[in-house]
């Protein structure tokens, strides 16, 4: 009898939780290893802060061995402008499964001289998402027609906000990209949300000597819904040409950069992630990043804040997001 009573109870849990809906959330917003050489992707006002003419491009392979992860490609442009002002172009797109979602914005940043060795960069970004989910792609197993397998395509404008502040060889950058939550889809039956996120990063430049510079960061990430996600980063940079160094996020993955500058304009950058966690780390759930950045115009010294551009003073660019 008491087995028959374990066995009706059991089916009625799994009928009771059939008919529950549950609210899930989770990261909506790729993240990049090489994040600190192009932190326009999240913050306006870091806009112009580097000189003139800066294009940057990254393209990034979460989880390869698994068919259908995400896959995430950045480009930005930015460029120092007069009357301390700073413009810039920032798009990112991202391709999860049947979803992809294109974020492009138009950023501006205006310079405050605080001091002699302190500067204020405030920013705003004007933009929006494209956003596709082709739902008709997904395979079923009934004969009969779905009417929720359908193809959604919309845009969804939005604003964002920055702050990027230089103290001789350290910096500090605050940041909303997204300032407003944003319904996915119209059906009545699809609740996803745009959520916002806030970013805070900090970090530091220390001369070793004449030919080492090592640059420490850390960076913080809040969504709603979600817990605090923290990203420590470490490079060394060797006279101004190669940078290596180390990634550890949240103590759950772990990964290696490196950046090399082929010539005074152009540098190349790999990130290779993997989890630390024993059991995920078996299932080969591997990240891939490659990162270009070329600088066409000459740097403003008076401006300058950390980058690759500063010979045996300051590392490549070190800034975190």
């Amino acid at each position: 009898m008491d087995l028959f009573i374990t066995i009706a109870m059991r089916l009625r849990a799994i009928y009771l939780f059939s008919f529950i809906s549950l609210t899930i959330y989770g990261q909506q917003e790729p993240s990049f290893a090489f994040s600190q050489f192009n932190l326009s992707l999240v913050n306006p006002a870091y806009v112009g802060s580097q000189g003139k003419s800066v294009f940057t491009m990254a393209t990034r392979s979460q989880w390869s061995s698994i068919e259908g992860s995400p896959e995430s490609f950045a480009f930005a442009y930015n460029t120092e402008r007069n009357d301390n002002v700073g413009i810039g172009l920032s798009v990112i797109s991202d391709k999860t499964f049947v979803e992809q979602q294109t974020f492009a914005f138009i950023d501006f940043s205006y310079k405050l001289q605080l001091s002699e060795n302190a500067r204020l960069f405030l920013g705003l970004k004007g933009g929006g998402n494209f956003y596709n989910a082709d739902l008709s792609s997904l395979e079923t197993y009934n004969n009969l027609s779905d009417p929720s397998k359908v193809a959604m395509s919309r845009l969804k404008p939005n604003l964002g906000v920055g702050a990027f502040l230089t103290i001789k060889n350290n910096w500090i950058s605050f940041a909303a990209p997204r300032l407003f939550e944003v319904q996915r889809a119209d059906q009545e039956d699809i609740f996803a949300k745009d959520r916002i996120h806030l970013y805070a990063a900090g970090g530091t430049s220390i001369s070793v000597n004449n030919d080492f510079i090592l640059a420490p960061s850390i960076a913080f990430r809040k969504i709603k819904g979600l817990p605090l996600i923290t990203e420590a980063t470490a490079l060394v940079t060797y006279r101004s040409q190669l940078s290596a160094g180390i990634q550890i996020r949240d103590n759950s993955s772990a990964g290696i950069l490196s950046f090399f500058s082929i010539t005074d304009t152009i540098g190349i950058g790999y990130a290779y992630e993997s989890y630390l966690d024993t059991g995920l780390s078996s299932m080969n759930l591997t990240t891939h990043e490659f990162f270009i950045r070329v600088q066409l115009g000459k740097v403003d010294e008076a401006a300058e804040v950390p980058s690759e551009s500063t010979k045996q003073e300051l590392p490549p660019d070190e800034v975190e997001n």
